[in-house]
């Protein structure tokens, strides 16, 4: 069989493509070359059949000029780079992990919030740190079970991680292959049969009123601006997440409530918080209301500002106070908020109302809080069961 060759079969200098050549057969003329396959790693044979093209001639040298032209031309894009394993509905299958993974959280920027987000860059951020040393050339196609077993093993291993971090890692792994999935970016999720790990009983204990009696005493005179953020965990139950992006222009006290927009609340729904006389009379006593619309309530300083502190600043300046105070570790800030949750419960508001003001899901999420101990329970039960 004669074989007329327009190029030499020699490998190119980076070794990803044989060039192609024209192959004349007895039965039928076609055009070959070999490419690097993204997943093997392997010089793949690619055949473009023009024996119907040559059909059209009288004369094969007029067949091989035309069919030279295509040759030349598919050596040319060779040599610039160009590979057909990326072209087409399987083009997306072959895009590496760690840059599929960074187009997901800019494409849930739309979405999310910011919280949310930088939650989702530090497990990004994790993963590709993992992949760059163990597996750098992965396609998100290609990441295996076995690979998401190890990559969450490792996580586990860190010092740092527990098992709150370790579980939210396998829920944020999740939604990102479903994200690829849909996307074409690969067809398997290897994350859907690794199971979190049980959660610890939450370290947290209710605050006492003798003890925020003693904490009001004290921020009154050192800092009544962290005293109105412990106030609105408790009264408000606005958690301390929310509270740092709120700013003035969501404070209404002639209405006597604190909006929480959608994007900004937990549960993406925007809802008002019923503020108490107390907090009103200490939000114009600091002149917060009186500032600029677009100033966040609480900045570095815990005071109004164009730049919010985030809640980390919160939970420093709890640290500080627990110590100074003697406090107990398991007595956090957002202590406040079970606490709050509880009397509220405790102290004969609907069941409903609570849910609605804790801004919950269901009411069974409401009344878990009601299974807190409570310390005044036996006299209680002594000073009003009745009589036999």
């Amino acid at each position: 069989m004669p074989t007329h060759q327009i190029f030499t079969n020699t490998v190119s200098s980076i070794n990803s493509y044989l060039p192609a050549v024209l192959k004349e057969y007895r039965s039928r003329w076609e055009i070959e070359y070999y490419v690097l396959h993204p997943q093997t790693k392997k010089l793949t044979r690619k055949q473009i059949k023009v024996s119907r093209i040559v059909s059209r001639y009288s004369r094969k040298a007029d067949a091989r000029r035309h069919v030279g032209a295509m040759v030349n031309a598919i050596n040319i894009k060779l040599a610039g780079g160009w590979n057909p394993f990326f072209e087409g509905e399987d083009a997306r299958m072959y895009e590496k992990l760690t840059v599929v993974a960074k187009l997901f959280v800019e494409n849930r920027k739309k979405e999310l919030r910011k919280n949310t987000i930088r939650s989702y860059d530090s497990f990004v951020n994790a993963l590709t740190e993992w992949t760059n040393k163990n597996c750098p050339d992965i396609y998100a196609s290609t990441f295996s079970q076995s690979q998401a077993v190890r990559y969450m093993d490792d996580l586990f291993a860190r010092k740092q991680t527990g098992i709150t971090t370790y579980n939210n890692h396998i829920k944020m792994a999740r939604a990102l292959w479903n994200w690829m999935k849909e996307r074409c970016y690969t067809k398997q999720t290897p994350f859907d049969h690794i199971k979190p790990k049980p959660k610890q009983k939450k370290s947290r204990i209710l605050i006492p009123l003798t003890t925020r009696v003693l904490i009001k005493e004290h921020l009154q005179r050192e800092n009544p601006h962290f005293l109105l953020i412990c106030q609105l965990v408790y009264n408000c139950l606005i958690r301390p997440n929310e509270i740092s992006q709120l700013q003035v222009r969501h404070l209404n006290l002639s209405e006597k409530y604190i909006q929480i927009p959608a994007e900004v609340a937990k549960n993406h729904k925007t809802r008002l918080s019923a503020i108490t006389p107390e907090i009103s009379a200490l939000f114009k006593e600091l002149k917060i209301d009186k500032f600029p619309p677009d100033y966040y309530l609480f900045a570095g300083d815990l005071k109004p500002d164009k730049t919010p502190a985030g809640s980390q600043r919160y939970g420093k300046e709890w640290d500080k106070l627990r110590k100074k105070l003697n406090l107990p570790a398991e007595m956090q800030l957002y202590s406040f908020r079970d606490t709050g949750i509880f009397d509220m419960l405790k102290s004969g508001i609907d069941d409903l109302s609570v849910m609605q003001h804790a801004d919950h899901s269901s009411l069974d999420i409401t009344t878990i809080y009601a299974n807190h101990h409570d310390a005044n329970l036996i006299e209680k039960i002594y000073s009003n069961a009745p009589k036999f």
